[in-house]
């Protein structure tokens, strides 16, 4: 067990995301270290702003990598592949039709909305020309990373748990499974923060209208514990991470989840400072959980 204390910092793919995990990138590659066999097999369930992801694939681990929001796919697309984007309907407003044709230009209008409007922000009419600017630094940004030539092993759009049936469906078998969603406030609210990326931007590029559930108080338990199932079918450890900030806490989760025949082999901790992670100053400070869970292959 490790209980270290972190100041978050910037991580080299840097884009504005609610839930980054640039504080987390020092404690978890110590903790990771002794589960992943040399060019093993990483994957995540939500990859949020993909800066993790990266890191993963940069060190030389066949990086899997899913989330259901358009704006975390165009990431993941934009430095981790060659890609491009198919061609879509003349889109509204019409500014948009000058960024569609890269995901390197798609993922900078989101980066640039976010950064200038908010975590909740949807797209304006107008293209304003200090937003514009905000697209030509993040798409320079974004142009830069691409350069290193890192790429991703798979990358998936996909809901968690098709998702998660579909790696077991086409035998893959993981090293490390990094789990961390979208957990509720302590007060068990939901984190209504990350509603734009999840659902409010999936059709700004002609993509097709979702309803991703963000969880709260009622449905995280079980959600939590149908994805660690999952994930234990194709993965030797599952890495389980939540904050002292969020619902549930520490002590409910892990209770539920032995109740439930889950047991952990190992728990770290880290504190760590909040004010460079989420902006919204709730506290000064919180505690970040690992949990490593032992899958069901070898």
């Amino acid at each position: 067990m490790m209980d270290i204390i972190y100041k978050g910092k910037k991580p080299e793919l840097d884009l504005p995301y609610f839930g980054r995990q640039s504080r987390f990138f020092e404690f978890f590659e110590q903790c990771i270290t002794p589960y992943l066999n040399k060019y093993g097999k990483y994957g995540e369930t939500n990859s949020g702003s993909v800066s993790n992801a990266y890191r993963f694939a940069k060190l030389g681990y066949k990086t899997i990598i899913n989330d259901a929001g358009e704006y975390s796919n165009t990431i993941a697309k934009a430095v981790l592949t060659t890609d491009k984007p198919k061609s879509t309907a003349t889109l509204s407003p019409s500014w948009l039709n000058l960024y569609s044709n890269s995901y390197a230009k798609r993922a900078a209008v989101f980066a640039g909305v976010i950064d200038l409007y908010g975590y909740n922000a949807s797209i304006p009419q107008e293209l304003s020309l200090e937003l514009e600017k905000k697209i030509i630094f993040y798409q320079k940004h974004l142009n830069k990373i691409k350069k290193q030539n890192v790429k991703g092993y798979k990358i998936y759009n996909d809901d968690l748990f098709n998702y998660l049936k579909k790696l077991q469906k086409d035998g893959e078998k993981l090293d490390v499974m990094f789990m961390d969603f979208a957990w509720p406030w302590r007060d068990g609210t939901k984190t209504e923060e990350y509603e734009s990326s999840a659902n409010t931007f999936s059709t700004v590029f002609g993509g097709k209208s979702l309803n991703v559930e963000i969880w709260d108080k009622n449905t995280v338990l079980p959600h939590v514990l149908q994805a660690v199932k999952l994930a234990k079918n194709i993965s030797r450890y599952v890495f389980l991470s939540n904050q002292s900030s969020n619902f549930p806490t520490p002590e409910i989760l892990e209770v539920f989840l032995l109740s439930h025949g889950i047991k952990y082999q190992e728990r770290h901790t880290m504190l760590t400072n909040a004010t460079n992670e989420d902006n919204l100053l709730k506290a000064d400070f919180f505690r970040e959980y690992l949990y490593i869970i032992k899958g069901d292959i070898d």
